[in-house]
């Protein structure tokens, strides 16, 4: 009666799962059915793996507070002055006045600071 018992809750998990299973691919909007399952499977990871090397592949984008952090770093280590050339260059005057869409470069360039 033990073994039935469990077998039948297994069975219930199993629904539970499988329910489960469909309503994330409905979130995902992805078709699953035993006929195409691999297909789409395949489809499926081909496509991520191209979106995966699509995101590795963009730099990211710093925030001004790792800017900030990095180029105090580099004044104490006494590069006020190429820290300040740096941020010239890019057209600002202060650190808070450089454009957002430049911060990839000058992060690379500070780094570049011996």
């Amino acid at each position: 009666m033990k073994k039935t018992k469990i077998i039948q809750d297994i069975i219930v998990n199993l629904i539970g799962i499988s329910n489960n299973l469909e309503a994330l691919a409905e979130v995902l909007n992805v078709s699953i059915t035993p006929e195409v399952a691999p297909e789409k499977s395949e489809t499926l990871v081909k496509k991520s793996s191209k979106d995966e090397l699509q995101q590795a592949s963009k730099v990211k984008q710093p925030t001004l507070e790792e800017l900030r952090t990095l180029m105090a770093e580099k004044n104490r280590d006494g590069h006020r002055e190429k820290v300040k050339e740096i941020i010239i260059n890019h057209g600002a005057n202060k650190l808070t006045t450089l454009d957002p869409k430049c911060y990839a470069e000058v992060m690379k360039e500070v780094e570049a600071i011996k």
